[in-house]
């Protein structure tokens, strides 16, 4: 049935797309705003706010979604779940704002591509430098961890646990946006991503140059401490490039900096990267579904 309803979502998705200028979820930024303010709430400590404003409320309403499952054969608890689903994987479409970062570079518009990374790629934290060089590298960094987070990360807790699952990870990746936590102070965020960017990281190299990239997965995968972004972006490079080593890695990036035209191809190579690796995660879910029949 997850598998159903995720095929449901994408194709709405992919036809009648809603365009999102922010990855800040309105609804949940006055969800927070509720409590922000109170003396009582900031006493409550990093974990106390966590557990109010994120956990317990993923677990209340995924609770609810669980006591409709088998009213009218299913059908409102499918529809509700595809709308929960089509709003948190709205927030990940902003792959035409790549293609227009794309056409800025190979038109020799470095302000404009500049302006594009500024207003719709990069995270609001994120200082981007004037050079080309530093630019591209930051905006391929960025949109692959934001791929991931508003798009792999969603589904693989969606397929875990489900309804609860979609939202823990939902309502983490907003609260940690609004409150501008740092990774090592960010611990829920660094855990819940950390199996999903290994998979995703697997994933990369199974739809790359597998040889090469699955030499650097190996080597991030049981290091706890490192960072989902940092994983990523060097198995993509890798899957990408065919290096073996990080500043080989780091070698053709700048290349590809340094010609406009190769920093284009680079950027349609990543989403293409992106895209045959979505394809890979649902071929397998689809196959988990047929072999494990009610597993999901």
């Amino acid at each position: 049935m997850k598998f159903l309803i995720l095929f449901i979502t994408l194709a709405l998705q992919h036809y009648r797309g809603i365009a999102r200028s922010t990855t800040i979820s309105s609804s949940f930024s006055k969800w927070l705003g509720v409590f922000q303010n109170k003396a009582w709430f900031q006493k409550l400590g990093r974990n106390g706010r966590y557990i109010l404003v994120v956990f317990i409320p993923s677990i209340l309403i995924g609770g609810c979604f669980y006591m409709i499952e088998d009213e009218l054969l299913g059908l409102p608890a499918i529809v509700l779940e595809v709308a929960l689903l089509l709003y948190v994987l709205s927030h990940a479409d902003f792959d035409r704002h790549i293609t227009q970062y794309r056409k800025n570079l190979a038109s020799g518009d470095t302000q404009g591509a500049f302006h594009c990374a500024e207003q719709y790629l990069a995270i609001p934290e994120i200082e981007l430098s004037d050079e080309l060089a530093k630019l591209h590298d930051q905006v391929c960094h960025t949109i692959l961890h934001r791929w991931f987070e508003f798009f792999f990360l969603m589904i693989f807790w969606f397929l875990i646990l489900g309804v609860p699952g979609v939202l823990l990870a939902w309502f983490s990746l907003q609260y940690s946006q609004l409150v501008h936590c740092e990774e090592k102070a960010w611990r829920p965020m660094h855990w819940l991503s950390w199996l999903p960017a290994r998979l995703l990281g697997l994933t990369f190299a199974l739809a790359g140059n597998f040889v090469q990239a699955i030499a650097i997965w190996k080597d991030t995968l049981w290091k706890w401490r490192i960072p989902a972004d940092v994983v990523l972006y060097k198995t993509a490079l890798a899957s990408m490039s065919g290096k073996n080593d990080q500043a080989s890695c780091m070698e053709a990036i700048m290349n590809a900096e340094a010609d406009t035209e190769v920093a284009c191809d680079q950027m349609l190579e990543l989403q293409m990267l992106h895209r045959r690796s979505a394809i890979v995660w649902l071929v397998m879910i689809a196959l988990i579904t047929i072999v494990g029949g009610t597993l999901f």
